[in-house]
């Protein structure tokens, strides 16, 4: 048995995929396996993947298109490694994260390892450390806490944590294989729910008994400014209240959805709600003005948001999360729909410009 399973899921991604696997075969560690799991590619990507197979370590796996979600899970059941971790194929990893990663893992005995990244804008060719505001390595029922907590939902004030990117990916984390199967750890269909590996992510940490946090940026994540969180995507409003649903059946299950309720519905009304509200507005969106009029009024007629629009937990939050409040607790949508107009141009603006 291997001692690390990697998991690649693999979706057209010929124009990546080597560098993502060669950073894999490359490793100053020997002792893993590496999963290449084909979503049923329609460009050269399944060929290219089986060219590793001169590398015993490397098993191509070809499952019918399901997505994201269903390959990370196809994968994950068809792993033989003690830990597992998830690598997206147009990524790439430092040479010696499997070595630091397995014997930081072991060492402490953990359940689930949390890491840090290299934010990769390749097109501008600019490149940025993404580290948790945390002294290295942390580990114990405080920390535990808090990283369940602003996966959940955002601080009231200015921490920090405020400014943390990527928080709740699947690949940023180290995991005992036989624990995550025990706790039943599944990722989301992401043609169904948006941000489909939270809940599974926020499901692993609130299971965690043994979480250790390292200081090391192992991951190389490539910024795409054409990928599904930049562009427009119909029915995101829809999608994203059905992440918020699954990460609350979670906190049920396990007893808890009370201790982080208020939390939950700020993450609601400040992501959720606030993204969507954006979305209406971005230039590829295809409606005229009375579709986006249309779409505004729906998302403000969402009850989850209504409930969250009550809360008074960001209230006392900071100055943007205190105006957005106070914008979707109007209720009109003619208020609403200004806003977000202006605000949508001013971030395109702003992004223009760097």
């Amino acid at each position: 048995m291997p001692l690390i399973s990697v998991i690649v899921p693999v979706y057209n991604v010929e124009k990546y995929l080597e560098r993502c696997v060669r950073s894999i075969l490359g490793q100053s560690f020997s002792d893993f396996e590496l999963l290449l799991v084909n979503d049923a590619s329609t460009d050269g990507s399944l060929n290219l993947a089986r060219e590793f197979l001169f590398d015993s370590r490397v098993r191509v796996l070809d499952k019918p298109h399901r997505g994201l979600g269903d390959t990370r899970n196809y994968g994950a059941a068809h792993a033989s490694g003690k830990y597992l971790l998830f690598v997206d194929s147009d990524d790439w990893i430092e040479e010696d994260t499997l070595r630091d990663l397995s014997a930081f893992a072991e060492a402490y005995r953990a359940d689930l390892l949390v890491f840090n990244f290299v934010r990769e804008d390749v097109e501008n060719a600019v490149q940025r450390d993404c580290r948790l505001p945390l002294n290295y390595p942390e580990c114990g029922s405080e920390i535990r806490e808090k990283m369940l907590e602003e996966l959940i939902g955002p601080d009231q004030t200015d921490s920090l944590w405020q400014n943390v990117e990527m928080l709740g990916c699947a690949w940023r984390r180290l995991y005992l294989r036989n624990w995550y199967e025990e706790n039943g750890i599944r990722f989301g269909d992401e043609q169904k729910i948006m941000l489909e590996d939270m809940p599974a992510v926020i499901q692993a940490h609130s299971a965690c008994k043994r979480l250790l946090v390292v200081r090391g940026a192992y991951y190389h994540y490539r910024y795409n400014p054409d990928s599904l969180s930049t562009r427009y995507r119909p029915g995101k409003m829809e999608m994203l209240t059905a992440c918020f649903e699954s990460v609350e059946a979670g906190l049920q299950a396990r007893g808890i959805s009370d201790r982080y309720r208020e939390r939950h519905l700020a993450w609601f009304l400040r992501s959720a709600a606030h993204s969507a509200l954006v979305n209406c507005f971005n230039p590829s969106n295809p409606a005229d003005f009375r579709g986006r009029w249309s779409e505004v009024r729906a998302i403000l007629q969402n009850p989850i948001l209504r409930r969250a629009a009550k809360s008074d937990y960001l209230s006392h939050g900071t100055r943007a999360s205190r105006i957005i409040l106070r914008i979707i607790r109007l209720h009109f949508t003619a208020p609403v729909y200004l806003f977000y107009k202006f605000y949508s141009a001013s971030l395109r603006k702003n992004a223009d410009k760097k």
